[in-house]
């Protein structure tokens, strides 16, 4: 499984003889599908006795991010969680992850054309078996094959010394190792993979119940009012060197201000239905997604229960494993334990003067939501060309000749502009809001809504597409803490004249 920015994979090839025309080519495959070609030089070529040694780094994942589609879901039905899953999660057109797999052979010049390897092989994925005694008859070599598929998740796409703001830092899991013509993945030791802190039981072997964090690096305490939405976003299914991440239930608990469970208010909500690839995979078959996971109390209302907010104080959402069952109404047997970390939600009521939220694409490949509550300054900046209809009237009559208007307007530009102000914020938190300056992606959300023109089960979020244009920065020390005042200038990213959709 590969996350973001990709592994290093270093091929290498031995021989008996010096080709100095040595390369690798290699075929890029996306869903299945042959999307492009490379070829690869060696980085190092060295001699030890008879046997040469070319090695070879390939790194496919600039490439392969073109492919890489992710966008907000954008409505939902309301009361039905089943029908909202297969539309935002299952089979959403922009999931924000992609299946990929690699094969390669080696070539070189001999006389006028290339020879050497007659055929492709498959990149595999090669996991850490568990020693096993030779009394047993299996004779573990110490790793075993556990796939050709490999998965890369979407997160910011960042700008730095050629076109990203951070280094490319390698972020796999599943080990790639063996000898000859094989392939070894730069960073042997997966603990030190920054995506291996979306799992917390570091696999040992291909098995069930691997268990995973949310797709995000803010606070795990989140402030939010009772008309607002907040989205968990997580990754579900199997990995294509078969390690299985299986959120099946989503355990809500509110809390009062004495800090105690509300009755009734407890509520669990199947997210994986047993008869399904999430719940029960089989063999290598890649089924790993970004799911969505609506949790603030406009999504709980909307989708899962009627709770009455004005009692809540906070409450807790995680999510729980559980087991399949071959029950007829695909009821999987749950929730048992955690595999994520708990979030918590507290409400409050803004007594600032106005609301201005945001959604933005975050370093994980999930979203994440933050509310400006001071006064937002809005601007609309106005650009006309103009021509003189003097010059090209056709006739004696046309509108405002009477009181002399003769020049007109050829063409209008719109730029709509607004100024947001934060609170004073600690440095952890502003850290954390950093990526929604240099975000590809951002929106503006207004409330949820039903169209009157559509279903009238089918609520549609109301999502403005924005660009961040610029930041600063004010900062105050008090009683030996660092405290940070963000001010952003926004433009909207939709024409002022075009209609959406289109």
């Amino acid at each position: 499984m590969v996350y973001q920015r990709g592994g290093t994979y270093e091929v290498v090839l031995t021989g008996t003889s010096y080709q100095p025309s040595m390369e690798l080519s290699v075929e890029l495959y996306s869903e299945d599908r042959k999307v492009g070609l490379m070829s690869v030089v060696p980085y190092n070529i060295t001699q030890s006795g008879s046997t040469y040694t070319y090695r070879f780094n390939v790194r496919p994942y600039d490439y392969m991010s073109n492919y890489i589609k992710s966008e907000h879901y954008q409505y939902y039905w309301l009361n039905d969680w089943y029908e909202t899953n297969e539309t935002i999660n299952i089979n959403n057109p922009y999931p924000n992850i992609l299946k990929v797999n690699f094969k390669y052979k080696y070539q070189y010049f001999s006389g006028l054309q290339y020879t050497g390897a007659t055929g492709y092989t498959d990149y595999n994925h090669y996991t850490d078996i568990p020693y096993c005694a030779t009394s047993t008859g299996f004779t573990a070599s110490g790793f075993t094959n556990t796939g050709n598929y490999f998965n890369y998740v979407g997160g910011t796409l960042q700008m730095g010394d050629e076109k990203y703001f951070l280094s490319n830092f390698d972020q796999e899991l599943g080990t790639v190792v063996g000898t000859g013509l094989t392939i070894n993945t730069v960073d042997i030791n997966r603990r030190l993979s920054p995506m291996s802190q979306y799992l917390f039981d570091y696999p040992s072997l291909p098995e069930m119940s691997e268990t995973s964090r949310f797709l995000t690096d803010s606070p795990r305490i989140q402030y939010i009012q009772s008309k607002e939405n907040y989205v968990l976003y997580y990754l579900n299914g199997q990995t294509g060197d078969r390690q299985v991440i299986e959120a099946d239930y989503a355990v809500f608990e509110f809390y009062n201000n004495n800090n105690q469970q509300i009755a009734g208010t407890y509520f669990e909500q199947q997210l994986n239905f047993s008869g399904t690839t999430y719940a029960s995979p089989t063999g290598f078959t890649d089924t790993l997604k970004i799911f969505a996971l609506p949790c603030g109390p406009k999504d709980i209302t909307n989708l899962f229960a009627t709770i009455d907010f004005s009692q809540v104080a906070y409450y807790r959402v995680q999510l729980f494993y559980a087991y399949p069952t071959n029950s007829v109404n695909r009821i999987t047997l749950g929730p048992i334990g955690p595999v994520s970390e708990a979030f918590y939600f507290y409400l409050y009521d803004n007594c600032g003067p106005e609301d201005t939220r945001l959604g933005f694409l975050n370093n994980r490949g999930g979203y994440d939501y933050y509310t400006f509550t001071r006064y937002r300054q809005d601007i609309k900046k106005i650009k006309r060309e103009t021509y003189d209809n003097r010059y090209y009237a056709t006739s004696l009559s046309s509108p405002d000749r009477n009181v002399g208007r003769t020049v007109k307007t050829f063409d209008t530009d719109v730029q709509r502009e607004f100024v947001l102000e934060s609170d004073f914020l600690s440095e952890p938190m502003g850290n954390w809001l950093e990526q929604l300056f240099y975000s590809p992606q951002v929106y503006e959300i207004k409330e949820d809504f039903i169209s009157p023109l559509d279903r009238q089960d089918k609520v549609y979020k109301d999502l403005r597409p924005i660009q961040i244009l610029s930041t600063e920065v004010e900062t105050i020390n008090t009683k030996h803490k660092k405290l940070n005042k963000y001010r952003i200038t926004c433009k909207y990213a939709d024409g002022f004249f075009v209609n959406k959709g289109f």
